[in-house]
């Protein structure tokens, strides 16, 4: 009987080993994402989950270190979605179709990819004002007109760097 309950105990510490060595070698989904489109990952959760996965940041997200981090700040300002599709087969590769062309057309420009489901999103820019943004979707829509049926302007967070 104590030699089942120590073969028992041992199974169970290697099964845990190995499950605690996969999970730090795969990483978070948001890290896996970024390596595979090779862009930024944003990441939009509740704060009631934010809480939970990380009980002390308290019932905020901790702003200060996410802007270390980015070397600047996050503000709200304004965005130009492109791009915005639910078909789980073809979204998600038009949208990094979508992205390349303006990244080649307007690389001073950055795009954001997001997935937040059903719906894949792009969209461009880091604007402080509704008429920097007006202005770009003039310049946008000009250069690519198949795509400028669906661009509009959104309230986003968005990065002010240094």
């Amino acid at each position: 009987m104590l030699k089942r309950l120590f073969f028992l105990f041992a199974a169970i510490a290697v099964l845990s080993l190995t499950a605690s060595a996969q999970s730090a070698a795969a990483g978070t989904i948001a890290d896996y994402l970024q390596r595979v489109t090779g862009g930024r990952v944003t990441v939009h959760q509740p704060s009631a989950l934010n809480q939970r996965l990380n009980p002390a940041n308290g019932d905020s997200t901790n702003v200060a270190t996410l802007e270390h981090a980015l070397g600047g700040k996050n503000v709200v300002g304004y965005r130009i979605q492109v791009f915005s599709d639910r078909n789980q087969r073809t979204a998600k590769g038009e949208a990094l179709t979508k992205e390349r062309s303006i990244k080649e057309a307007f690389p001073e420009m950055g795009t954001y990819i997001t997935y937040d489901a059903p719906s894949w999103r792009l969209r461009v820019g880091d604007f402080r004002t509704r008429d920097e943004a007006v202005i770009r979707l003039g310049e946008l829509r000009e250069a690519f007109p198949g795509y400028a049926g669906e661009m509009i302007i959104v309230v986003d967070v968005i990065n002010i760097l240094p």
